[in-house]
């Protein structure tokens, strides 16, 4: 058990992931567009994802993180519409949680610090600029840690 906070289920969070680009779901009005209706080049991007995800993933299990570090960034630096942030976040949260879990929380703060720029609404960058603050927390950087939370709260709060 990580001393920063309770581990989230993994699998579920991998799950979602990979039902997220894999498994078309019935969606209502205000859901993002099944695969089949997608852009040709979002179906690109979703399917390069799909293979760099199982890189990332063989990468940790291997503890080769460097690299891992540098394939997962792959992921975030395409350009993705924004229908797909929810997802890309999940993704985000899902990696830096692997690094954590792998004693490798500094390497789940690059990642987060790489990527963090990719997402623009503000729900988003609260809950990584949270995750952010649980690494840091967790290495015993409790200055940044709150500095991560504060900013959070400053998002959530502009966002009501």
């Amino acid at each position: 058990m990580s001393p920063a906070r309770n581990p989230r289920p993994l699998l579920l969070i991998a799950g979602a992931f990979l039902t997220a680009f894999l498994v078309p779901r019935a969606c209502a009005a205000d859901c993002e567009p099944q695969a089949g209706s997608q852009a040709p080049e979002v179906k690109k991007a979703r399917s390069f994802a799909e293979s760099q995800h199982e890189i990332v993933m063989i990468l940790i299990n291997k503890k080769e993180f460097g690299q891992a570090l540098n394939e997962a960034n792959k992921i975030f630096a395409l350009d993705w519409p924004q229908s797909q942030e929810a997802t890309l976040r999940k993704e985000l949260l899902f990696f830096s949680d692997q690094f954590l879990h792998g004693g490798q929380a500094e390497l789940g703060v690059r990642l987060i610090d790489s990527n963090l720029k990719f997402f623009k609404t503000n729900a988003n960058r609260a809950a990584i600029l949270k995750e952010k603050g649980y690494l840091h927390k967790s290495i015993g950087q409790n200055d940044k840690a709150i500095e991560c939370f504060r900013e959070a709260q400053r998002l959530e709060k502009s966002d009501k």
